[in-house]
């Protein structure tokens, strides 16, 4: 049987992690380094698996990734995984389940604004048009 990975970075709660190995290869877990639930009045709207561009790349085949799949299909929204630029300037999208490539058919490197366009579309919105004209936030 294979060993249960172990925790890498330490900057999570290492002790509950710590712990959770301890209950065995059959009782998997992952504390999820950046998903994020998009949402619109409680409602949910995507599942977004963010990756910044020099982490490890995200593996479809993976089991954290296929039971993310998972509840996205269960709660009926789509799932992404989105690697970025450091500087925030690409931002490559894969669709993850049938939900998600109804809006992103192919994986796809857009601008930031494309990607917050396609945000504000998941929830019935117009992205506003003065949003990315404060130079200091967005470069």
């Amino acid at each position: 049987m294979p060993e249960v990975a172990q925790e890498r970075t330490h900057w999570r709660d290492l002790k509950l992690s710590e712990r959770h190995r301890l209950w065995g290869w059959d009782c998997p877990g992952i504390d999820i380094d950046f998903l994020f639930l998009e949402y619109d009045k409680g409602k949910a709207v995507a599942l977004v698996e963010y990756k910044h561009e020099h982490a490890k790349p995200q593996e479809r085949k993976h089991p954290s990734i296929m039971a993310m799949v998972d509840l996205g299909d269960r709660a009926g929204v789509p799932v992404f995984g989105v690697r970025y630029a450091d500087d925030f300037s690409w931002w490559t999208i894969t669709s993850l389940n049938v939900s998600a490539r109804e809006l992103v058919p192919e994986q796809t490197t857009i601008t930031e604004k494309e990607w917050v366009t396609l945000l504000y579309k998941m929830r019935g919105y117009d992205l506003p048009e003065n949003l990315f004209d404060n130079p200091k936030v967005f470069i």
